[in-house]
């Protein structure tokens, strides 16, 4: 059965080819129809025009339909390759096959139709096949390579090129990153903080002072510093403003 489903996926992918030139001879008769339009017009022939126009459009048509069936044939011929590699070739598949030759050299769109139809039927089964082992192997490979060794060399190569995977990050780690990062930020603020405050020295202020040395660019703080007066002092200064002193027990 797979000598014979060989010479068959041999035939289904040569019928490809054929389908694709097929499509592209459409396309060349396509032209020259509009070229015969072009002509008839300039001779003030508007029925011949119209005839060549239609021919245009026809092997428009055709040379969709050839191409699109070849892209059907050429996916056929995969699934098949890929049935003679796994041994997965069903006798059902083989029935199919019988008689295949001679409807892939018709180049009946129609025929090639129900036989690929056919093909498609019979590969639902191998489908659901392939899947559970590329599940199986998927889940294989997975438990011998652990994905956290396999997401930290990708960062580590990735900062060696100097590239940004952050957005790939798993969820977990991203949190704790940007965690890390905020919190490093805000540490150094704070110590830009409390380094301005070991420079001030309290005294008389008129006005209110900006500093910005110590905070960075793009940061401004704001100080207003009143100066510490006695009892004696703010009493005097309320009666010169015309407030009544306050009771002192």
């Amino acid at each position: 059965m797979p000598s014979s489903m060989d010479k068959h996926l041999f035939n289904l992918k040569m019928a490809a080819k054929d389908l694709q030139r097929n499509s592209k001879k459409c396309d060349k008769e396509e032209k020259a129809e509009k070229l015969k339009v072009k002509k008839a017009i300039q001779k003030g022939n508007t029925e011949v025009a119209r005839i060549h126009a239609e021919n245009a459009i026809r092997q428009k048509n055709q040379s969709v339909n050839f191409l699109r069936m070849s892209a059907r044939v050429e996916a056929v011929a995969s699934r098949v390759q890929t049935a003679v590699t796994l041994n997965q070739v069903t006798k059902s598949m083989g029935g199919v096959v019988k008689g295949m030759d001679m409807t892939l050299k018709s180049m009946n769109l129609e025929k090639i139709s129900a036989l690929m139809e056919k093909f498609e039927r019979q590969f639902e089964t191998l489908d659901v096949q392939t899947a559970q082992m590329e599940d199986t192997m998927s889940s294989t490979t997975t438990l011998t390579t652990p994905q956290n060794q396999v997401d930290s060399l990708l960062h580590q190569l990735a900062d060696e090129a100097g590239l940004d995977l952050n957005m790939e990050l798993p969820q977990g780690q991203t949190g704790s990153v940007g965690t890390s990062v905020a919190s490093a930020e805000q540490d150094e603020l704070s110590n830009r903080l409390a380094k301005l405050r070991d420079q001030i020295r309290y005294r008389d202020w008129s006005s209110s002072v900006f500093f910005t040395d110590c905070l960075g660019e793009g940061f401004s703080l704001e100080i207003t510093y009143i100066e510490e007066q006695s009892e004696d002092q703010l009493e005097q200064n309320k009666r010169a403003e015309g407030e009544e002193p306050s009771e002192v027990t």
